[in-house]
């Protein structure tokens, strides 16, 4: 019994063998289809076909197991493609040798297997395998077998294993992806134009027009603040943060998401970030754990906008091989903040205007055809917007609960003071108090009337002071063996710190680094109006701060 035989590759047949199948196909059907089929009527077909008889009974059996025109081709001579000639003993030598050095972590060259079978095989006084012989025994190997023992089973698992699940986002902000990456390019010191780092940038995508909805770029490592700062970009408008750079570019993306998706990082677990989604209605999606193609649409996107960066002077690319003999230090001249308007002109100007093939439309448009609907499907109407941009984003910083005392609030060994706090002293609970950790000249407090307060230093004459100066400060003054800290001492101690690095500003990158992160400290924008300057004459004295309270704990998700 002949068994059908799975359909030959056919992009290959040459156009006569094609027409000799046809032929064959004319004379041998109604035979192949007669109730009583006699020798005399197969002698007839083999005549006319010019073929002997056995091939006309082979070519009936090969129809009647498939009856299909590809089954009557001529069959090719020589050996087919993949069949194998090597003897027993070279097929177990090269296969050892596959498994020895090709399928392993080493991940070593085709070349390196093809010279170790020769050796064996002429070592032991057997002919060798050609190269092409090798190769193919290689391509026979299954490739998810292959993928998994050279580059182990996770990296097999999100190449090869099915991308099942799908993420629903039926129109603008109700789905939007957030995640970091570092950008491919060094940036300088804005004074010296020295080489400084590698900024991070934390980028937000909305999942259904595909449009940037955000970003924030620092110095500073991925952190809850990050996060919040690029949920509030992407939330706001953003007339005003373009005009700021001076640029008049169109970016119309605006409202609060209805869902996050998040990756299982901790700066997405922070309960700052928790709490500000529940203020305001934003649920949290967070990835399953090893299944990368949930973040496909965030991932593509920070490839594309790496690939741009890669034509800024100072990049590092995102491949060593493409950096070349290329010295990104030597070569490096922008700023952070020509990066971040070099960023936002290629969001608004290049991106959002591009053609996204997924889409068959541009970013913007698709944007715009979600809010407005269109034949197929009506649009979400207008998104919801930020009533209180403050509020906003101070309900997404880091929070601590501290007593309101006589002589003020004390946060991170810290006093800090408001006129309003008279009414408070003697409060049993402790309240919220929030703060920026770019920023500590001034903090938040929750009162209960459902209002924020800002909270300036109690001593006034404190220079503004970022959260990495503060423990960078406790941790030489621990080195120096100081069991109290006290407010004096780190703040002494941030200044000492801040004269070593602007005397050695041209001296090492991490120096450069730390006088960089403080003047983009320096220039951030307070949120909302300035409390009003306590009067001296209204503070009250200061007293010993208890010790359970002189040292900050639990600073969430700031490294």
């Amino acid at each position: 019994m002949i068994r059908p035989t799975p359909a030959p590759d056919l992009s290959g047949i040459a156009l006569e063998e094609w027409e000799k199948a046809r032929r064959r196909l004319e004379v041998l059907k109604p035979l192949a289809e007669a109730e009583h089929r006699s020798r005399g009527m197969a002698q007839a077909a083999a005549d006319e076909l010019g073929i002997s008889l056995t091939l006309v009974y082979r070519l009936l059996a090969r129809y009647e197991a498939n009856p299909r025109l590809s089954s009557l081709l001529p069959e090719r001579r020589g050996r087919r493609e993949g069949q194998l000639a090597l003897s027993v003993e070279v097929e177990e030598i090269v296969s050892a040798v596959i498994d020895e050095l090709f399928l392993t972590r080493q991940r070593q060259r085709a070349s390196d297997v093809v010279l170790e079978a020769r050796k064996r095989c002429k070592t032991l006084g057997f002919p060798p395998p050609s190269r092409k012989a090798i190769d193919l025994r290689l391509h026979l190997r299954p490739a998810a077998e292959v993928h998994r023992k050279r580059y182990g089973r996770k990296a097999a698992r999100d190449r090869f294993a099915p991308a099942i699940g799908s993420l629903d986002a039926p129109w603008p902000l109700s789905l939007v992806q957030i995640d970091h990456t570092l950008v491919d390019v060094i940036v300088v010191d804005s004074r010296t134009r020295e080489p400084i780092q590698r900024p991070w940038l934390t980028l937000a995508i909305d999942v259904h027009s595909r449009c940037v909805a955000g970003f924030h770029l620092s110095l500073d490592p991925p952190s809850a603040v990050s996060v919040a700062l690029c949920i509030t970009h992407a939330a706001l408008p953003k007339d005003k943060w373009l005009r700021a750079r001076g640029m008049e570019e169109d970016w119309p993306i605006s409202g609060i998401p209805e869902r996050l998706h998040l990756d299982n990082a901790k700066e997405f677990r922070s309960v700052a970030l928790k709490q500000g989604c529940v203020e305001h209605g934003i649920d949290i999606d967070y990835r399953p754990v090893r299944t990368p193609h949930y973040g496909a649409h965030i991932e593509r996107l920070i490839g594309t906008m790496m690939g741009k960066v890669h034509l800024l002077p100072g990049t590092t690319f995102s491949d060593v091989r493409a950096k070349g003999d290329l010295d990104p230090s030597k070569s490096a001249a922008m700023t952070l903040d020509e990066v971040e308007r070099w960023l936002a002109h290629a969001v608004t100007g290049v991106y959002h205007r591009s053609l996204h093939r997924g889409l068959g439309a541009t970013p913007l448009v698709a944007w715009q055809r979600g809010l407005e609907g269109d034949d197929e499907q009506p649009g979400r109407g207008s998104t919801t917007p930020v009533i209180d941009a403050r509020k906003f984003l101070i309900d997404f910083l880091p929070m601590e609960r501290r007593l309101v005392r006589r002589q003020g609030v004390f946060l991170h060994t810290i006093a800090y003071w408001s006129d309003m706090l008279h009414t408070l002293i003697g409060e049993r609970e402790k309240l919220i108090v929030r703060y920026d950790p770019r920023d500590l000249s001034r903090i938040y407090l929750w009162a209960p009337d459902g209002r924020y307060y800002d909270l300036s230093y109690a001593d006034l004459r404190r220079p503004p002071i970022s959260l990495w100066e503060h423990r960078l400060a406790l941790k030489r003054l621990r080195e120096e063996g100081r069991a109290q800290v006290d407010e004096d001492a780190i703040f002494a101690a941030i200044d000492r710190m801040r004269g070593i690095a602007d005397r050695a500003l041209v001296e090492t990158r991490t120096m450069r680094r730390q006088r960089e992160r403080r003047l983009q400290a320096a220039k951030t924008t307070n949120i909302g109006p300035a409390a009003a300057i306590p009067d001296k004459s209204t503070q009250p004295g200061f007293e010993p701060l208890p010790e359970n309270e002189r040292l900050f704990t639990n600073v969430e998700e700031w490294l």
